[in-house]
């Protein structure tokens, strides 16, 4: 069952310090027109099946379909209460992750969205955008550059514009996402898939490291 496979990825990836530091990241997996997200307040590294968030893709989608109030506070409350209005039954005591809008954009079935220390050292740094051009764009499907926003619905809205000039370009969706000054997305439909993206990255990234600190004594 992928439920179990959602949740083992997400243990292995929340239990790594080299991925996940805290409380850090979220993950998810679509079965159909059903997306189950992790819940906010959960520990990735010790979450269980029903840690997830159940929620309906339809009326997700139908989020991009409305007109919502202009300023932040008002437009954030009804994006929220629309999101929430998306649980299935028996989910209302579950508060589903603030960046499920993005999983749901993302057209494969497992993403997983995790603060990788290596990869914050690009997303953090004055350089990023041209350190991602550099390091990926050679690629016959690079990653996509998301430039920092706020978060929420705003954030969301960026990438599904970013998303669909992507398309359009490449005739494909992007597999991975990096957030600047935040971190990145990894979407594929298998583990096995997520698990060889993350390692070429972090392989990649790696390997233009000249310095590493020193946490020895």
């Amino acid at each position: 069952m992928s439920l179990d496979e959602l949740t083992s990825v997400s243990r292995r990836y929340g239990a790594n310090r080299e991925y996940v530091i805290a409380g850090g990241g979220n993950t998810s997996w679509k079965d159909g027109d059903v997306l189950y997200v992790k819940g906010s307040g959960t520990s990735l590294a010790e979450i269980t099946a029903e840690g997830f968030v159940k929620m309906r893709r339809t009326t997700l989608a139908a989020i991009w379909e409305k007109q919502y109030p202009e300023d932040s506070a008002g437009r954030e409350a009804a994006v929220l209460e629309d999101m929430m209005n998306a649980r299935f039954p028996g989910e209302e005591k579950k508060r589903p992750s603030v960046e499920t809008l993005l999983h749901d954009l993302l057209p494969f079935k497992f993403v997983v969205h995790t603060h990788p220390a290596l990869v914050n050292g690009v997303t953090c740094s004055v350089e990023g955008e041209a350190a991602v051009r550099r390091l990926f764009g050679g690629l016959s499907a690079p990653p996509v550059w998301i430039p920092i926003t706020d978060p929420g619905y705003v954030l969301a809205a960026l990438v599904k514009r970013e998303l669909d000039n992507y398309r359009t370009q490449y005739g494909t969706p992007p597999a991975v996402l990096f957030l600047q000054n935040h971190g990145i997305f990894v979407a594929a439909d298998t583990v096995a898939d997520v698990d060889g993206l993350y390692d070429s990255i972090m392989e990649t990234i790696g390997k233009a490291v000249n310095r590493r600190p020193d946490f020895s004594g």
